[in-house]
């Protein structure tokens, strides 16, 4: 399997407020720094550049760098590169979106896209972020000792540094929570913690809690509508809603999977089957619930049925183990599924764990990472046909004879940037693109994954700069509409902070 190794480029994360010392004539020029990797082979050798930048007013403009100056919008400040760097504005740069272009010659890096933070969200967990999830104008994260906090961010905001005044708060988690997020209504959310309870939450203020004296109090404690205790019999590592969320599975350090019916609060059927398939020693670090998508025998997508809820046998799960293999479960049996392909989804001579697994919009796309910093990007098909007798899995049976479904797997890409393990991936526009976060606090973005047809393509990256070296432990992104309508992406830092890079577009 072909391994693409990507660069990597990072810039002071201060810069923005270099740029703002010169904007209000605090100074005349300073200079900031900028660092260039790009690892050379399986073995992590790594090459490195370290430039600098010398940014100016323009009354200290070096007339042998005016051509740097192509941005109107920041034409007061110049950029100038040098030891190896270069550096220029990017065309839609202002100084509420700050921007940059970056190259290295030395290391083969072409320009790339640079993009600093438009908020920034300050003490949202005073020790840290476990868990994130975006719903509309509503952020939820989970941090140390059970600490739940729901945020409303400002979708506009004429300061970098966002610091909500209001909150709400979910009590009930006696320790660290391992994953918090949203149901499709987004007035729901789901978490998980190693307290060994799965729990459900209703945004909605929990009228059962005395309104504070204190009239400067705004934190609001949010209604615990559902706890899912045993029975897990160690603590839960995450959990995923089936179709609108009337079903939820759990994974748990006891080995066990477990369906959940929410309205009764019970287990419907508990399996630890992925074990007996690969190996006793491996455990489920992270999973997803996915549609299936079949393809018809000319391998055109079959038209979807119209109904407005989905039984849950149209569900399975991917679940990333810890030998860094995937794994598939079928819903609801949670029997395993056996590829009808023999494409195997190990990377060559790597087993290390997966921790991060994303899906596209359409189920039809698959990109998981490891802790070793590797990202794979595979496809996935499902086809129906029909069979009077079948040892399948996962087949259904009709009134003559049997359905028989069957999962192949093709892979698309594989590639590294460092060896820092990857926490958390996500698509956005519609599949089109992907966010990439982990432990070397250097968020990144790779784009037109359409485009991408063999292990060999050439992959278009986008940076996210403004962490100091924090781990970042999830990464998300929500849309907004109407007028001023926006990309935005969130990061969630090990630092407590989250940072929230918005882009305008055309509606």
């Amino acid at each position: 399997m072909t391994m693409n190794f990507l660069p990597v480029i990072n810039i002071q994360h201060d810069f923005p407020e270099v740029i703002s010392d010169l904007k209000n004539e605090l100074c005349l020029a300073e200079d900031i720094w900028i660092s260039c990797y790009r690892v050379l082979d399986k073995s992590g050798t790594t090459k490195s550049v370290h430039g600098k930048v010398r940014v100016t007013s323009d009354t200290s403009i070096d007339n042998n760098n005016n051509d740097q100056n192509q941005n109107s919008s920041m034409s007061p400040i110049n950029l100038a590169g040098r030891d190896g760097v270069e550096c220029r504005w990017a065309d839609h740069s202002t100084y509420s979106q700050l921007a940059v272009i970056v190259s290295c010659q030395t290391l083969s890096i072409p320009p790339t896209l640079v993009s600093f933070p438009t908020q920034v969200i300050k003490g949202v967990q005073t020790n840290g972020i476990e868990c994130m999830d975006v719903a509309g104008d509503w952020i939820v994260t989970g941090g140390k000792n059970g600490k739940l906090r729901l945020d409303r961010w400002r979708t506009s905001s004429n300061s970098l540094d966002c610091n909500l005044d209001q909150f709400r708060i979910g009590k009930g988690h006696v320790s660290d929570l391992t994953s918090c997020q949203f149901f499709p209504s987004g007035e729901v959310i789901l978490t998980t913690s190693i307290d060994m309870t799965a729990k459900i939450y209703s945004i909605n203020p929990d009228p059962s809690t005395p309104i504070s004296s204190n009239t400067n109090e705004t934190t609001k404690i949010m209604m615990n509508v559902r706890s899912l205790g045993p029975p897990h019999g160690r603590g839960v590592g995450g959990g995923g809603m089936i179709g609108k969320g009337k079903e939820i599975v759990t994974f748990c350090r006891d080995g066990k999977l477990r369906l959940w019916n929410l309205a009764e609060s019970k287990v419907v059927i508990e399996s630890d089957t992925w074990s007996s398939s690969t190996s006793s020693e491996s455990d489920v670090l992270a999973m997803k619930v996915v549609e299936k998508r079949f393809l018809d025998r000319t391998g055109t997508e079959e038209i979807r049925s119209p109904t407005i809820e989905k039984p849950n046998d149209q569900f399975f799960l991917i679940l990333g183990l810890s030998t860094g293999a995937l794994h598939f479960v079928d819903l609801p049996t949670l029997k395993p599924i056996k590829l009808s392909s023999t494409s195997s989804t190990e990377d060559d001579n790597d087993s290390s764990p997966i921790d991060a697994i994303a899906v596209s919009p359409f189920s039809d796309m698959v990109a998981y990472g490891t802790r070793s910093g590797r990202v794979r990007l595979i496809t996935l098909n499902w086809r129906r046909s029909s069979s009077s007798s079948s040892s399948s899995c996962c087949s259904t049976s009709s009134s003559e004879n049997m359905e028989i479904e069957s999962l192949s797997v093709t892979i698309m890409a594989s590639w590294q940037r460092m060896t820092a393990a990857i926490n958390s991936l996500e698509f956005i526009e519609q599949g089109t693109a992907l966010l990439v976060a982990g432990d070397d606090g250097l968020p990144y973005r790779i784009n037109n994954i359409s485009d991408i047809h063999s292990p060999s393509s050439v992959l278009d990256i986008e940076e996210f700069a403004g962490f100091d070296c924090d781990p970042v432990s999830a990464i998300r992104s929500s849309s907004s509409t109407g007028v001023n309508c926006s990309q935005n992406m969130f990061a969630a830092g090990k630092d407590g902070h989250i940072r929230i890079w918005s882009r305008s577009h055309s509606p």
